[in-house]
Parts: structure tokens; sequence; C-alpha cells
């Protein structure tokens, strides 16, 4: 049985629309990148700036300033940092490029839309 466009042929597709956001026109600098993706990736982990820093072996202000962009935190601290928020290193360097240079623009998918 099935529609009349099926027994005639014809294929149905269903497509996902989607909103294409143009990417923001403010630049940021690498020490607010670091600091703005490990405070996200902190926060996102539900874990505080003390637990960070002492599993880092850092002090909590040092912590605090390289999340406000103050301090240029060292590659060593920067790994240490890493392990103490379980992520990879390179992990971490590929979150900091995008936060920088974001590769394509925002795409949000607009529910119950059909593509024309």
């Amino acid at each position: 049985m099935g529609c009349r466009f099926c027994r005639k042929g014809y294929r149905i597709f269903i497509m996902k629309t989607l909103e294409i956001h143009p990417a923001s026109q403010k630049k940021i600098d690498l020490l607010s990148a670091i600091g703005e993706t490990l405070r996200a990736i902190r926060t996102g982990n539900g874990l505080t700036l003390r637990q960070v820093a002492e599993g880092a072996h850092v002090s909590i202000s040092y912590l605090a300033e390289i999340e406000r962009g103050e301090k240029d935190p060292s590659s060593r601290v920067l790994e240490s940092v890493a392990e103490s928020l379980d992520i990879e290193v390179r992990d971490l360097l590929l979150r900091i490029a995008t936060t920088l240079e974001p590769e394509t623009p925002a795409a949000t998918p607009v529910p119950g839309k059909l593509a024309a």
C-alpha cells in the first residue's frame, strides 16, 4: 500500500534545517583563550579552583590568574593542569585553538522544520 508518491516511485527524504550564525568578529588573545578554556573544562567537570590547583600542584591564586588571562602558564603547568582536569594535553590544546579561531560558523538545528 503506502502513499501515492511511493507507489509512483518517488522517494521522500526528511531533512533537518539549520540556522547558520556568522562567527563572532571578536578576536580573542591566546592568554584569554587558555583561561576561558580551562575554566570551561573545570566548571563543566564540576571542579573547584582548589581541587584543580591541588591536583596540578599550583597555587589557587595562580590558577585563578591563568583563568582570567592574566598569567602566561608554561607548558609544564598546562600539562599539570590538564592532568588535574583529566584531559589529554592535545585535547586541551585543540580546544584552546578552537576558542581562538572557530573552524565553521555555528549551526543550530531547527526542530520541526522541513527543508524545501
